[in-house]
């Protein structure tokens, strides 16, 4: 068998892409579908499937081309792609490499801006009490925005020309593309710990496309942990985007955000100008009235005769002193009227005497219990005595006194001789004393 005309693997895979290659049909293509199995690479490339009802054909799209985009492609988002076809050599499978990607639809990305706004409604996430108040006069305000912008260029200026105390921290941010969803999460995460009193995330206007960055629900959810109150203003006055739903305070511009954000200093002096004419109006009527109250008291005819005072004050004392003392007169005669009632009553009720009659009767009652109890003691006694003597007649020490004696063996009274045995240790006791023994010979004779 010749096997010169066979192909290696290699070759007929290289000439079939040669051939996707110079098809010029595949070198621009159209499509639409759906992505799935999409994957973010660490270095920026995106691999994905792009698949309808009935086929599916893998993709990627290279660094260069996915930092262009305005969203962030995810799973099961329909789109439009451009692209040319090769064949990867590899695994032999035909795949496209996307240049250009959009949404399929601007509806797609309504619904979806619906979806994530319901279901922020349902968490609580839009009430009104979780907004939080902005400062009237801040000292510092931090943005989030492009430093490239037309708009940042104009809130500063009027962030510079309305309140010129503000210190304003710019945090340079991507607002739109593949890589402003991060970009702006990671500013939003700086700018709350900066200390400031106010965040402003703002970006100039655009297609829903170019704002789609502040209708992710990440970015929402990010915007209402913030501790910061945070005033956003994207797009122009008709665009609302999901972060205004959640921010402490919406804008319709992002020159009105910075408008919003703090106080038209000439407003303040004009205001510190009506106050100072307030004040100074206050002042002086308040001068005005102490003027007539003290020309009317200098005109009052008793300082103008001081002895008139001093007179009028001293019989004033005096009628007060004799009041006084009359209601103290009055106060003791009443008191001393209902001591003597009180004493008579207790003399009436004084127990003294009962406490004697009954002191008498307990000193009776205890001699009498005393001569009883001799008495009882003195009988008892006596008969004590007798029993003491009945007992000693008949007590065994009375009888071992007149020279009796007992025998015990194993601490038991032997009563008759055929209790012991010839060899048994016995102890006699006496009236006083005891004496051991061994049983030599036994004797049962009556």
């Amino acid at each position: 068998m010749d096997s010169t005309k066979y192909l290696s693997v290699q070759s007929l895979t290289k000439y079939i892409k040669y051939k996707f290659e110079k098809d010029p049909y595949l070198q621009r293509v159209f499509l639409k579908g759906e992505l799935s199995n999409v994957k973010h690479h660490t270095n920026g490339h995106i691999y994905f499937s792009i698949k309808d009802d009935k086929s599916v054909i893998s993709a990627v799209m290279f660094r260069y081309d996915a930092e262009k985009l305005n969203f962030k492609p995810e799973e099961g988002q329909n789109v439009l792609l451009a692209g040319n076809i090769t064949l990867y050599e590899a695994r032999g499978q035909y795949q496209i490499y996307v240049k250009e990607m959009q949404i399929d639809g601007i509806g797609q990305l309504f619904l979806k801006l619906e979806q994530n706004k319901e279901l922020l409604k349902k968490k609580g996430y839009l009430n009104p009490e979780h907004k939080k108040a902005i400062p009237a006069f801040p000292e510092h305000i931090a943005i989030v925005s492009s430093s490239t912008s037309a708009a940042i260029k104009d809130m500063i200026t009027t962030l510079t020309r309305r309140y010129p105390l503000v210190k304003v921290t710019l945090l340079n941010t991507y607002v739109q593309g593949a890589r402003s969803q991060d970009s702006v999460l990671t500013n939003l995460t700086r700018a709350d710990k900066l200390g400031a009193d106010t965040v402003i995330l703002a970006r100039g206007g655009g297609s829903i496309e170019d704002l789609w960055t502040f209708n992710e629900l990440e970015v929402a959810l990010a915007v209402f942990n913030m501790n910061t109150p945070v005033i956003t203003g994207v797009g122009h006055e008709t665009d609302i985007t999901l972060v205004d739903y959640v921010s402490d305070l919406r804008a319709p511009t992002p020159t009105a955000a910075a408008e919003q954000a703090v106080p038209n200093i000439r407003d303040l002096q004009l205001r510190l100008g009506e106050l100072h004419r307030q004040s100074d109006n206050l002042i002086m009527s308040k001068i005005e009235r102490s003027r007539k109250v003290l020309e009317g008291l200098s005109n009052y005819y008793k300082f103008k005769n001081p002895n008139l005072l001093y007179t009028e004050q001293t019989e004033r004392l005096r009628d007060l002193t004799v009041t006084i003392e009359n209601h103290m007169s009055l106060s003791l005669s009443e008191n001393r009227h209902m001591l003597n009632k009180h004493m008579s009553g207790l003399s009436y009720n004084n127990p003294a005497p009962d406490i004697r009659n009954y002191q008498e009767e307990l000193l009776r009652t205890e001699n009498e219990l005393k001569r009883r109890m001799k008495a009882v003691i003195g009988q008892k006694s006596e008969r004590l005595a007798g029993n003491i003597n009945v007992l000693e007649s008949v007590s065994p020490v009375q009888i071992l006194k007149r020279g009796y004696s007992y025998t015990t063996f194993n601490n038991k009274i032997v009563t008759e001789a055929k209790n012991l045995n010839v060899g048994d240790v016995i102890e006699t006791s006496f009236n006083r004393g005891t004496v051991s023994a061994k049983v030599t010979e036994v004797n049962t004779d009556d």
